[in-house]
């Protein structure tokens, strides 16, 4: 499985050198072994977008401010 959903992940493998039976052997070729880890990705990774903060609802004491904010692939 990939280690992220977005940019940048990898995944591993483990690879061994075995005989005809299974068991673990010392006679494979290091360089005809396939790779371990590679990279992977699911595409750009989410990300906040927003707007400016709007006026506020009063002119003194407890008003408040409002800006548009959602998440984005």
């Amino acid at each position: 499985q990939c280690s992220s959903t977005c940019a940048g992940g990898f995944q591993r493998r483990v690879v061994v050198c075995q005989d005809e039976n299974g068991y673990t052997a010392n006679n494979c070729d290091e360089k005809s072994k396939p790779m371990e880890q590679r990279s992977c990705e699911s595409g750009p990774c989410p990300q906040w977008a927003y707007g400016n903060w709007g006026e506020c609802t009063k002119p003194c004491g407890s008003g408040t401010r409002t800006r548009l904010v959602v998440c984005q692939r």
